[in-house]
């Protein structure tokens, strides 16, 4: 047997044990089952049991599903998954450069809407404005969502608001109250980054060929691990709980938010989301400073417009903007 058919088979085995937690299962009932000898069964299982999986084998040689490991793996993803599209079609790999780099190929050969792609780390992480996203081995997630909507590419921008609001629901349900979203496309936890979006589509004039969401999360990343230049402005969910996150279960939550936002995108843009959006905004109301390749626009932040847009107070009036990277003005100092 080939090294895919034994892939096959171990998801087929790893289906039919778990589904059973607590029966044994015989070898050679389960080698009749799929037709094929017992000495494949044992390659399937010992593969299962290099991925992390702990299957338990007694006496008589039978064996029983005891745990899944906390990895990023197809089998883990789907199983459960309360969505009917997004993350039903899963791309897992242990390293790649960029999961957005393979997202945007699967595109181009057009894989299923909400295909996900998912790596245990990536050694060319790609982050806003060109920026590097640290992606250390097994420790955060590194996914990327593959749409289709038929959208004007104006508004493509707001899928990384609409998706800033998935994220922060996600996060909000661990640590309510201190989760806010940095315009356009950042999430924060106590005033530190542990998660940022990367949108990037194949458009032509009016239509929108595909879309590829890029979610980087700090999930179980001890504040060591972080590099010095990073470390004081980035967090993750262990560092701010002070407890180990169960990354699949995180990701399937958050997979199951963002498939009943992109519901409410599809059907009226932002109109229902805004609000959403607003409650976790730190920028609403604040003085900010605009940063555009260098040409800075001060100002109040006042709102969103519907296309995911920026709306300052100026001294040149109402502006909208874009795109650009923008920071809290800090109140001067009472002498």
């Amino acid at each position: 047997m080939n090294s895919t058919s034994l892939n096959t088979l171990s998801d087929q085995i790893l289906e039919a044990i778990r589904r059973r937690p607590s029966s044994h299962f015989a070898i050679d009932k389960l080698a009749r089952k799929n037709r094929c000898e017992k000495s494949d069964i044992i390659f399937a299982v010992d593969l299962l049991r290099q991925a992390g999986y702990e299957i338990e084998s007694d006496k008589e040689g039978r064996i029983r599903f005891v745990s899944a490991p906390d990895l990023l793996l197809a089998a883990e993803i789907t199983n459960r998954l309360k969505t009917k599209v997004i993350g039903r079609k899963v791309y897992a790999y242990k390293s790649v450069q960029s999961t957005n780099t393979i997202a945007s190929q699967l595109a181009d050969a057009k894989a299923p809407e909400g295909s996900i792609v998912v790596a245990e780390s990536q050694t060319k992480g790609r982050g806003r404005l060109g920026r590097e996203w640290h992606s250390p081995v097994g420790t955060g997630i590194y996914l990327s969502i593959i749409l289709y909507p038929k959208i004007d590419p104006v508004k493509a921008p707001g899928l990384s608001v609409m998706t800033a609001v998935s994220l922060a629901e996600t996060i909000a349900a661990y640590k309510p109250k201190t989760v806010h979203i940095k315009w356009p496309n950042d999430c924060l936890v106590n005033g530190r980054k542990v998660a940022g979006i990367l949108t990037e589509l194949s458009a032509e004039i009016g239509h929108t060929n595909y879309v590829v969401v890029g979610v980087g999360i700090n999930v179980n990343q001890r504040r060591r691990d972080f590099p010095k230049e990073i470390s004081r402005r980035a967090t993750s969910l262990r560092a701010e709980l002070r407890q180990e996150i169960h990354r699949v279960e995180f990701l399937q939550k958050f997979l199951t938010n963002f498939e009943k936002d992109y519901r409410r995108f599809k059907k009226s843009g932002l109109k229902n989301l805004r609000k959403q959006f607003l409650q976790y905004s730190n920028l609403i109301g604040k003085k900010v400073n605009l940063d555009m390749s260098g040409n800075i626009i001060s100002g109040r932040a006042i709102d969103i417009d519907q296309n995911g847009g920026l709306v300052m107070e100026t001294p040149g009036g109402i502006q909208t903007f874009n795109a650009g990277e923008v920071t809290v003005m800090k109140k001067p100092r009472r002498l």
